[in-house]
């Protein structure tokens, strides 16, 4: 083999030894603090769209800024994105070579945030946090005084527009740090009647998800995404994990076979949709309303867990929304918690409740399920393939699993019955 010369061999040790010179080992990094992500592809194939921005972009991985996108929405909301900039200067005693100088301390920090690659130099990294921070926290203060605002706001008059900027402000890939936030809005030092912390501003334009009513002291999220994340953990009971001999689900039966076999469904006064209760026949679950939007919702949470948390036992959507794939199966299902005010259908029908919650763990990491989902599958499981039960249930299955099914067994129970009338009868007579 014919050898390089030597010229080849020093530059190519320049090259790599330059190359590893800007590289952080994670184990190295003093702000290894990752938690925006681009969706893995093979969870991202099966709805692309529930992760890509539609009206607004936020953060590097989707910026319009440096490129052309093909997306005319988000090139009308970079011009939108300045407006906002200039209203939030206005207010307050802040000039931009004050944000940039702030902005300039944090860079490494926020470059550490994101997990995916963030191709931009210095100039336009700096320029997409600092106008995307802005825009945030002057759309904010917009929203919480909306009666002065909705007549002459592009945004606030325009309520499709609020609702897209909602969705799309919920993205695992459409993420700002929540410390930028907060720190700029702190550095602005806005005077407002009432004072209060950015994260209250953010508990209050994400209420609508906070059904527990979760406060802001002591909060504090990475992102609006695992703010979203954080309204759905529970807070009243032990969700800590225990050791168990087994920790994996592999079946559950599903709503419509558990209530064929007797299992009572009641909805729960509980605000938390993870607390579900078995205990005596009774499954309590709290009540669940499906939107348009809720895959949308659910699956950037998911991907979340997905992305961030290593400790399997500790995704608990993902473990509250495998169990609920077991439970669902079929548009019959959806219907029995319908009829038990469990799940609050706002999609076109059953079948598209059913469809999107058995879509929405697929090619997910099946979790290890915490001590109390094992022993509530246990109990389940246990309920139905307890014999009483379980022969109920095909009974029910086999004779009064439709209309015309009961209509059947009831022509043939009396059919029977007359015949035996009828027997007697006719013996009485002859005895007589």
């Amino acid at each position: 083999m014919e050898t390089q010369p030597n010229g080849y061999v020093s530059e190519l040790k320049k090259e790599l030894n330059e190359m590893l010179e800007v590289v952080v080992l994670p184990e190295e990094s003093e702000t290894h603090v990752q938690c925006i992500y681009k969706v893995p592809q093979i969870i991202r194939q099966n709805n692309p769209q529930a992760y890509t921005p539609r009206i607004i972009a936020i953060g590097p991985f989707h910026s319009p800024r440096g490129s052309v996108s093909d997306n005319n929405n988000l090139n009308e909301m970079e011009k939108l994105k300045l407006k906002y900039l200039k209203g939030f200067l206005n207010r307050t005693n802040l000039c931009v070579d004050d944000l940039v100088f702030k902005v300039q301390e944090w860079e490494n920090k926020i470059r550490n945030c994101y997990a995916g690659p963030v191709s931009f130099d210095s100039k336009d990294f700096l320029k997409i946090i600092i106008v995307d921070a802005c825009f945030i926290i002057e759309y904010f203060l917009r929203y919480a005084s909306y009666s002065q605002w909705k007549e002459n706001d592009p945004i606030l008059s325009t309520r499709w527009l609020l609702n897209e900027i909602y969705r799309d402000l919920i993205l695992l890939e459409n993420q700002l740090p929540f410390f930028v936030l907060e720190e700029i809005y702190n550095l602005a030092n806005i005077s407002l009647e009432l004072p209060l912390s950015f994260i209250a501003f953010t508990l209050w334009y994400f209420r609508r998800h906070n059904l527990q009513s979760i406060i802001s002291e002591g909060l504090h999220p990475k992102h609006f995404t695992d703010l979203l994340r954080t309204f759905l953990l529970p807070s009243t009971f032990d969700f800590a994990q225990k050791k168990m001999a087994q920790t994996k689900i592999e079946h559950v039966y599903s709503v419509s076979e558990l209530s064929e076999a007797g299992l009572v469904f009641e909805v729960s006064e509980s605000k938390c949709l993870l607390d579900w209760k078995f205990e005596k026949g009774v499954f309590k679950m709290p009540c669940f309303h499906m939107h348009d939007s809720t895959e949308r919702y659910m699956r950037n949470i998911l991907a979340f867990e997905e992305c961030h948390i290593s400790d399997t036992s500790s995704r608990y959507i993902s473990q509250y929304l495998c169990i609920l794939d077991f439970l669902i199966n079929t548009e019959k299902d959806v219907r029995v918690l319908v009829d038990k005010k469990i799940i609050v259908n706002w999609m076109s029908d059953a079948n598209e409740a059913a469809t999107m919650v058995n879509n929405l763990c697929k090619n997910v990491t099946m979790p290890d399920f915490n001590s109390k989902y094992v022993s509530l599958c246990h109990g389940l499981n246990g309920f139905y393939e307890n014999p009483r039960n379980k022969y109920k249930a095909i009974f029910v299955h086999e004779y009064f699993n439709t209309p015309w099914k009961i209509a059947s067994t009831i022509t043939a129970v009396l059919l029977v019955l007359f015949t035996l009338i009828q027997a007697v009868c006719s013996i009485w007579s002859l005895v007589k």
